[in-house]
């Protein structure tokens, strides 16, 4: 027999060879699916020689004990078991390379090179692996030994022909990181791969005293597995593209998937007891339907429900007493792992969007409609079969670990009778069951919602970081050998410049500023107008690098305030609307402390603190605590704090608030007297006269756009009163900025640039 079976699978091997080497001689390859639909054919045969009955291998413990070669047979034994997960290993790949080759290249080698060393060893030992799979039916002609046989012939020939495309002359090597992560990723796959009946055919069943259960040692090292799986997973995949963190996935699902099958024969099939409909045996096929399909509904499914209920399947183990090493307690550990750490895997790589509320309320609906079926399922099957019980909500598996009260409650039951059939419910019991796996799933989404803070945070730092490092090069590379400490642009040393400025905040979906630009000379007093919230101190914070930029530029003085923001302040005094001071600090104090940040020496501060002090009036309060002081003693220390180290540009936002007429005089004088020494006066103010009287330049924005920018005289000469030119343009016919949308944004007209 073996003899046809080697001559069907050769042949088909050689047909599928020519048919696609025909096809690429023809340039057809690339415009057709036939490397795809033959993938799929592969895996069809695979799954009916899966399902065409239980392996006999699988029933040997430590390769000799009801092993299918017989007592003596352990070296062929061996070797059937890592020859089959070597196959698995390369089906898989075969499988799957067609539909990801030009998105994973480091599975390439293995498909061009390792495949088909496994299928040639795979024909060379195919009695062996018959009978592994077959035991005495080997002997005698049967079907599925057939079915293998074709199987391998299609493997090889797939391989085979990767192997002939292949031509290092014209095609691009893989990368030198690529040829390291290959073999690590072959060795992953080969350790996912692996057959849940495995350890016990290679090792036997175990010791009884390792008990992975009750919280022992060894149960506990159990649980600790899952963080270390986790985190290699995702370490392995967290830089990678988008398609090779679904390859990676997928492979792992279907990889467990497969081994999780092997419990199953096409008899599953009619026998409704065997069905996977355990919540947690639903995760293994659920998890490759989301990624193969990009089903977003039911992955949130899964990661609401099916995370939770392996989580304490896995805190409660339902193994009956099996060895640690037995398949049944692989089986289990498997397909949880798989059950909890995939779906949190899929969110932490960003397959998926994050969960929003809705998300989570269809999932709960779901849980509610499957808890209903399988409710009713039990009650209805317990007349067939005593020991039916899905979802444990049919025994007392759940009610034993959690106490007497519990059993206590699983007593009372509810009786109906329908077409002689017996149904019993536990009505008290199944309901408190229900609410409390719901109240686990609130702790769950509370649980996502910290943790996708803490991602946040610390994806922000270390997008910051990057940001730092790439700024620092790029400015090493403007400022071409001179000083780090000199201004970039030092042709513009006195300037205030902003190019293409916008601000968009993290939680908005709207710009606060879009596109501004302005150029500001030394010598002027520089008024800025607009209506509350038109962005005029998001731009004043951005400036004095209170917040980020998220696009354009902003100069001070030369220094870009995103790479230099050391320097950039170092040229800014800043007024800002909403001061905070050191009250427990005297007046004097404080600005030292401040002239003390800015370097100013001593001799400068004093004779600037004495003038400042004089002129606002404080020579009885400056060595007072500031907590003392009124609102506006504390408004005129901010304005002195601001001007102790004499800045290039001097920036107000509100600044006359709360200062009694007096004091308003001194501070217009201060601008006066600051931008007649070369400096510049930036402020943002409400009040129209005072912007009329002392100012050379405005500019008014709206709506996160600068609508227009002119001269004082400019406007005095047309006649029009600041008061009624400010009103008019800003009911002008302008246009809003738009939303910044990530996939297609729309961009609204520029500002005026100065």
């Amino acid at each position: 027999m073996t003899s046809i079976y080697y001559l069907c699978g050769l042949l088909l091997a050689c047909g599928i060879f020519a048919f696609l080497y025909f096809l690429r001689k023809k340039d057809l390859i690339p415009k057709l699916t036939n490397r795809k639909l033959i993938a799929i054919l592969y895996g069809a045969l695979f799954f009916v020689r899966s399902f065409g009955g239980i392996y006999k291998i699988r029933d040997t413990i430590g390769l000799n004990n009801y092993s299918p070669f017989g007592p003596h047979g352990s070296t062929q034994a061996l070797f059937s078991v890592l020859i089959m997960w070597l196959i698995y290993v390369v089906q898989l790949c075969i499988v799957l390379y067609p539909f990801f080759d030009k998105h994973v290249p480091i599975i390439r080698p293995i498909v061009r090179f390792v495949s088909p060393v496994v299928y040639v060893i795979s024909f060379a030992t195919l009695p062996m692996l018959t009978r592994a799979m077959d035991g005495d039916l080997a002997d005698v002609f049967h079907w599925r030994s057939l079915i293998f046989a074709l199987e391998l012939g299609v493997g090889l020939a797939l391989s085979c022909f990767e192997l002939s495309r292949f031509d290092a002359a014209k095609e691009m090597p893989l990368s030198k990181k690529n040829k390291i992560l290959c073999p690590i990723a072959f060795i992953g796959m080969f350790l996912i791969n692996m057959p849940a009946w495995a350890p016990q055919v290679l090792f036997g069943e175990g010791s009884d005293t390792i008990l992975l259960e009750d919280f022992t040692l060894y149960h506990r090292l159990a649980l600790y597995g899952l963080v270390v799986f986790a985190l290699g997973v995702h370490f392995m995949l967290a830089r990678c593209t988008y398609e090779q963190k679904r390859f990676g996935l997928l492979y792992i699902s279907m990889a467990t998937m497969i081994s999780y099958c092997f419990r199953y024969d096409f008899g599953t099939f009619f026998n409704i007891l065997d069905w996977p409909i355990q919540l947690c045996n639903t995760a293994m096929f659920i998890i490759p339907l989301v990624l193969v399909f990009r089903m977003e509904k039911l992955y949130y499914f899964s990661l609401f429900i099916n995370v939770l209920g392996a989580l304490l399947a896995m805190l409660m183990p339902n193994t009956n007493g099996a060895d640690w090493l037995s398949m049944r307690t692989v089986e289990f550990w498997l397909n949880h792992y798989i059950a909890m750490l995939l779906p949190l895997l899929i969110m932490s790589l960003g397959v998926f969007k994050r969960p929003k509320m809705k998300q989570f309320t269809y999932s709960l609906i779901a849980f509610g409609v499957y808890y209903i079926f399988v409710l009713f399922l039990n009650a209805w099957l317990t007349n067939y079969d005593s020991g039916v019980d899905f979802f444990f909500i049919n025994s007392d598996f759940v009610a034993s670990k959690l106490g007497k009260w519990a059993e206590d409650l699983r007593k009372i039951t509810t009786t109906f009778t329908y077409k002689d059939l017996k149904f019993v419910l536990y009505p008290v019991y199944q309901s408190i069951y229900f609410v409390v796996y719901i109240l686990l799933s609130f702790a769950m989404w509370f649980i996502y919602e910290q943790a996708f803070e803490i991602t946040d945070v610390y994806a922000t730092i270390m997008e910051r970081n990057r940001k730092i490092k790439a700024d620092m090069l790029a400015l090493e590379v403007h400022l071409a050998g001179r000083s780090m400490q000199e201004p970039m642009n030092p042709q513009n040393e006195g300037k205030l410049i902003l190019r293409h400025f916008s601000k968009r905040y993290s939680t908005s979906d709207v710009y606060a500023v879009y596109d501004a630009n302005l150029e500001i000379e030394g010598g002027q007093i520089y008024g800025f107008l607009g209506p509350n919230g038109a962005g005029k101190s998001t731009i004043i914070k951005s400036i004095v690098g209170i917040q980020t930029i998220t696009s354009g530029e902003i100069e001070v003085s030369g220094y870009d305030v995103d790479k230099q923001s050391v320097g950039a302040k170092m040229q800014i005094g800043f007024v800002p609307d909403h001061y905070a001071l050191y009250e427990n600090l005297t007046g004097r104090e404080y600005l030292n402390y401040i002239a003390d940040l800015y370097n100013v020496p001593k001799a400068d501060r004093d004779e600037r603190i004495a003038e400042f002090v004089g002129r606002f009036r404080l020579e009885t309060a400056i060595d007072n605590p500031m907590k003392t002081y009124s609102h506006g003693m504390k408004q005129k220390i901010t304005i002195m704090s601001a001007l102790v180290h004499n800045p290039k540009i001097w920036i107000l936002d509100e600044p006359l608030t709360g200062l009694d007429p007096e004091s308003i005089f001194q501070v217009k004088e201060c601008m006066k007297e600051h931008a007649a020494k070369g400096n510049i006066v930036f402020f943002s103010s409400h009040i129209i006269d005072v912007v009329e009287n002392i100012c050379d330049r405005i500019s008014i924005i709206r709506k996160g756009q600068i609508l227009c920018t002119k001269t004082v005289a400019e406007i005095k000469e047309s006649g029009i009163p600041l008061e009624q030119f400010y009103m008019s343009t800003i009911d002008g016919n302008t246009q809003d900025p738009v939303s910044a949308s990530v996939e297609s944004p729309k961009v609204p007209e520029a500002g005026v640039t100065v």
